[in-house]
């Protein structure tokens, strides 16, 4: 397995240890005080509206950069692009900041679609996906920042000794079945 495909994996990997996370903060939340999905939705100001319609059925592609170190202690220095491509099956807002984003993983010979918990928070119409710190058994620990704005995507993410820039557009999936069936 290669550098970028592991860094991927690991990534995505984080991304469904955040889950088991989100849904024991989520279960207690329910029991302080109880929050229908219908009422988050029903909640969603219009930037919000707009970033959930943005990512729900919607294809990222662009380019990313592995940042490597020729000597441990190095200052890190970036690989060459290479191209990008992620499935986002939809964004639903789960409270507060809360949000989940359902992103579609193709791997070997696995097609699942993972719910992973993030926190998006705003600089003025510009949402921000944040993961911070999610330390996974066996793989690390791991943190990311994706910005958004008109139809583009920038972001970070990083483990131990290893990380990662992205860019890119935002469009449409024409294979993506946002209908819940």
């Amino acid at each position: 397995m290669n550098r970028k495909t592991f860094g991927i994996a690991c990534a995505f990997a984080a991304l469904a240890v955040g889950i088991f996370q989100t849904a024991i903060a989520d279960e207690q939340s329910k029991e302080k005080q109880p929050a229908t999905k219908e009422s988050a939705a029903s909640k969603l100001n219009e930037k919000e509206k707009a970033f959930a319609k943005l990512l729900t059925g919607a294809v990222l592609e662009g380019t990313w950069r592995m940042t490597y170190f020729d000597k441990p202690g190095e200052e890190m220095k970036l690989g060459d692009p290479k191209t990008d491509r992620y499935e986002i099956v939809s964004a639903v807002k789960s409270g507060d900041e809360n949000w989940v984003i359902t992103a579609r993983i193709v791997y070997a010979d696995r097609d699942v679609n993972l719910p992973v918990p993030v926190r998006v928070v705003w600089a003025d119409d510009t949402p921000m996906i944040t993961l911070t710190e999610l330390t996974m058994p066996i793989l690390g620990t791991y943190s990311a920042r994706v910005i958004f704005h008109h139809g583009f995507y920038s972001g970070v993410w990083y483990g131990a000794g290893y990380g990662g820039v992205m860019s890119g557009q935002v469009s449409k999936s024409k294979e993506s079945d946002t209908s819940g069936h």
